[in-house]
């Protein structure tokens, strides 16, 4: 139900009679269904509203330049609510979580509505042939969606569905639609790598540029995995052999349409012991949330700053990250301080102990391993800096459910947040 909370004063919405408590029913004569309704006709220039008001129903019509927005505000329960996911997939890292935790940790979503409005990677298997026509007639693009095979057999294995249908003509009939996609594969090995991975890059690239990019990540295996499918963790060895098939695929893609099309994630050249392509290689970091040219942002974003870095910040700071990204961090320190000697900086890894030591992005560092680790720490800085990816999204809290007010209190340590490699250089340098 998409219930009027209120209108901006002055706005289309009150100019045209709308009112507080309208329930909208219908845009142009057709079932208003949820907030992308809301959020496609605000962007439309003529359109008709109808809405429920004392069990009447009233339409308005509105025309307006595009770009203006219509004023209306709605109630919180109008908003999307995530639609679960229908599948069971052997490498889902919900059901590597330890027990206990808050209850949004365990909530599995797989909705297509958050994929194009917050770029959520999902699997398209609960998706009706009605909201696929509805996707490409309301052009809701671009789409993130999770391929790992397109060897349907294989792929309902991994995704432990066995009624999952067909990903390719879907994606096909959304290409025809006009919809972008992003994909990705989380590789396992010895179930969707070697001739399995080719045979994906080849089906997904033959709807290119629909399908814009293709990014390989490595599956993450937590310690908590008793009773859960057999899954082998991602070897040197076979990053390394990932990285040279989807290199030479991404190679023959970029000679023949001058951009990249298949990338593996930065974990994957960290198993690999390999050093990640420079920042031109990523283009516009379409994937940059999938862990995909992370640390080339971050060189790229610490150097923009580092041009303009006049001298070190007063005070002593330890940057706190994962193990994966402890050597990109140690390399940009010295970096700062061959420049500035009197910066006084250190970096300190923290081994994760809540999912197990392989895992090693420090988005998954939470704080109760931060707290054991400074512990053990000799000469711990003046100021913490810790990067964004360990907290959740909207709110200062890490995986554990510890928040970063109760870390300042445990630590006594001033914190600071640091987005990117830009932040980063700012909060060790003194910058022009």
């Amino acid at each position: 139900m998409l219930k009027i909370l209120q209108l901006d004063k002055n706005s289309i919405a009150q100019k045209i009679g709308l009112k507080k408590d309208d329930i909208i029913v219908a845009f142009d004569g057709k079932k208003a269904q949820d907030m992308l309704d809301v959020a496609y006709y605000d962007n439309q220039s003529e359109f008709s509203v109808t809405v429920v008001r004392g069990g009447k129903e009233i339409t308005f019509d509105v025309s307006k330049d595009g770009y203006q927005p219509m004023g209306w505000d709605f109630y919180e329960q109008c908003y999307i609510e995530p639609r679960w996911c229908a599948n069971k997939c052997v490498f889902c890292f919900v059901d590597q979580l330890p027990k206990g935790q808050r209850p949004t940790l365990y909530v599995k979503d797989d909705d297509w509505r958050l994929s194009f409005v917050s770029g959520n990677y999902v699997t398209l298997t609960n998706t009706t042939d009605a909201e696929i026509a509805r996707i490409i007639d309301k052009k809701f693009s671009p789409l993130y969606v999770s391929v790992h095979a397109t060897d349907d057999n294989v792929r309902k294995m991994l995704l432990g569905n066995p009624k999952a249908r067909p990903i390719m003509p879907l994606l096909k009939t959304l290409a025809d639609g006009g919809i972008t996609m992003h994909t990705q594969v989380v590789m396992c090995p010895d179930l969707n790598d070697g001739k399995v991975l080719e045979q994906t890059l080849k089906d997904l690239y033959s709807l290119y540029p629909a399908v814009k990019n293709l990014s390989i990540v490595p599956v993450g295996l937590t310690k908590h995995r008793a009773c859960l499918h057999d899954l082998k963790q991602v070897s040197e060895q076979v990053a390394k052999d990932t990285i040279a098939l989807v290199e030479a695929f991404d190679k023959k893609c970029f000679d023949e349409h001058g951009e990249h099309f298949a990338y593996c994630s930065d974990e994957m050249y960290l198993y690999a012991n390999i050093d990640v392509p420079d920042a031109d290689f990523y283009g516009d970091f379409d994937q940059l949330e999938n862990g995909v040219g992370l640390i080339a942002d971050t060189r790229y974003q610490f150097d923009l700053a580092f041009a303009d870095s006049i001298k070190a910040q007063k005070g002593s700071f330890i940057i706190v990250t994962g193990v994966s990204a402890t050597p990109i961090m140690k390399e940009l320190v010295a970096k700062a301080k061959q420049k500035h000697p009197k910066l006084n900086a250190n970096v300190v890894t923290v081994v994760n102990k809540f999912f197990g030591e392989s895992v090693t992005v420090a988005g998954l560092v939470v704080g109760q391993d931060i707290v054991e680790t400074l512990k053990n720490t000799q000469n711990v800085g003046d100021t913490l800096l810790l990067p964004r990816v360990m907290l959740r999204e909207i709110e200062d809290v890490f995986l554990d459910g510890m928040t970063l007010d109760e870390l300042k209190k445990i630590t006594n340590k001033n914190i600071q947040v640091v987005s990117d490699g830009y932040e980063l250089c700012q909060a060790l340098l003194e910058c022009e």
